[in-house]
């Protein structure tokens, strides 16, 4: 199913772990992707734009118009986040990792750090993760990688189940903050994950999120995932 450019990209990670985690993610990305489009697995074809982020490439299926996707990857689970004409990123973290609480002063906005620091130290951690997967979403979801500083955008989560979002300046970077919608969803006791996405402006309809959990060529199966945040109004 993988194309020989990723079987000799596979082939060059050093550890098995690594190895049969990136044979997971393409096979998973190419065969969820034919639900869509009447492509075979094997035939779907990649490119990258300038920063790196990958994009469907060329392809003859009318039914593969629009189509974007985004991965994520964490010990213990692989993220696929897939769309039709909306630009989206998503991020996810095992929050039984050690947070590194001390990145915060150095790539948080001033008012994500301060609020970060206010809270009880038992509740950092958490926090730190919910901040930091945001960040990740929206950074791939505009696709630019870190030529958007990272300090340069901040959210504001204390406000119980809902999510706020500010540029340092309004003036440069995006072309509107009501453009983009946040959810953050927990898949697992041990899984955070955050979906950045374009608001659809074709359609006043409420965004509806479909989560499955699939081992590739498997099983597939529904999967009720709990939503812990989302901006407001949505």
């Amino acid at each position: 199913m993988l194309s020989a450019e990723e079987l000799s990209k596979q082939a060059r990670f050093h550890f098995a772990r690594d190895r049969h985690r990136y044979l997971l993610t393409r096979t998973l990305v190419r065969s969820v992707l034919s639900r869509y489009a009447p492509v075979a697995p094997q035939a779907w074809q990649f490119a990258t734009n300038a920063f790196g982020r990958p994009r469907i490439g060329t392809c003859d299926a009318r039914e593969a118009v629009g189509l974007n996707f985004n991965l994520s990857h964490t010990d213990g689970l692989i993220v696929l986040a897939v769309a039709r004409h909306i630009e989206l990123g998503v991020d996810v973290e095992n929050v039984e990792r050690k947070a590194a609480l001390d990145v915060a002063n150095h790539y948080f906005s001033p008012a994500e750090a301060q609020a970060l620091d206010a809270l009880p130290s038992t509740d950092q951690a958490e926090r730190f993760f919910e901040l930091w997967t945001l960040k990740e979403s929206y950074i791939k979801a505009r696709g630019l990688g870190l030529q958007i500083p990272l300090d340069s955008f901040g959210f504001a989560l204390d406000d119980p189940g809902t999510i706020g979002f500010a540029l340092a300046d309004s003036r440069t970077g995006d072309d509107a903050v009501q453009r983009w919608h946040y959810w953050q969803l927990r898949p697992t006791p041990k899984h955070l994950v955050a979906l950045c996405a374009a608001a659809d402006p074709s359609t006043a309809a409420t965004t509806r999120i479909v989560c499955r959990e699939i081992a590739p060529l498997e099983w597939d199966r529904p999967l009720a995932v709990p939503t812990t945040r989302t901006s407001a109004g949505i």
